[in-house]
């Protein structure tokens, strides 16, 4: 039987999603991954040189962070939404579409607890997708010189990160969950 690389190729990285979306990026092991793509462990080394490898291709060939359009979004005003009802429909945006994707909320938790190539490749997409969110904001609204855009939207994103993590392991999203767990495997 001939063998299709590249179908085999995106059968690996298709159950490594899988399998981090259900266990996190630690319970990925060569084993587990060739058992979960039908294919010999030998062609992940081949492909991709190893989990490091896999991990990376995730990280650069999915989604693992929001993409919000700042003009998607908004407040009600007769000028049009104002900055802070901007600002707070793209970190609430956010937020429900990262509560929603348990392999983003794998990849922050990975991030999160430790170096590895998917928690690289959120914390760039996030940086990315951050800049253009503040790039957006500036050309649409009058940002006071004391504002620190960044800053403000990085804060307001880990929060809610931290929140929608804390709701997919089981603990209440808000702060007053004292006395509960805090993993941060969802």
């Amino acid at each position: 039987m001939a063998r299709d690389r590249f179908a085999t190729r995106a059968a690996i990285l298709e159950s490594a999603a899988e399998l981090i979306a259900a266990h996190g990026v630690d319970a990925l092991g060569v084993n587990a991954l060739a058992d979960a793509a039908g294919c010999d462990k030998v062609l992940i080394y081949r492909y991709f040189g190893g989990l490091d490898g896999v991990l990376e291709t995730l990280g650069a060939e999915r989604t693992m962070w929001p993409r919000v359009e700042v003009g998607a979004v908004g407040g009600q005003g007769e000028e049009g939404p104002s900055l802070a009802d901007t600002l707070e429909a793209v970190v609430l945006e956010e937020w429900a579409e990262l509560s929603a994707g348990a392999f983003m909320l794998k990849g922050q938790a990975a991030e999160i607890l430790g170096e590895n190539a998917l928690g690289q490749a959120g914390a760039r997409q996030r940086s990315e997708r951050h800049g253009e969110i503040v790039a957006s904001l500036r050309a649409a609204h009058r940002v006071p010189p004391y504002v620190d855009l960044a800053a403000l939207l990085e804060l307001l994103s880990a929060a809610l990160t931290l929140f929608a993590l804390r709701a997919a392991s089981g603990n209440e999203a808000h702060p007053g969950a004292e006395g509960r767990g805090t993993s941060l495997d969802p």
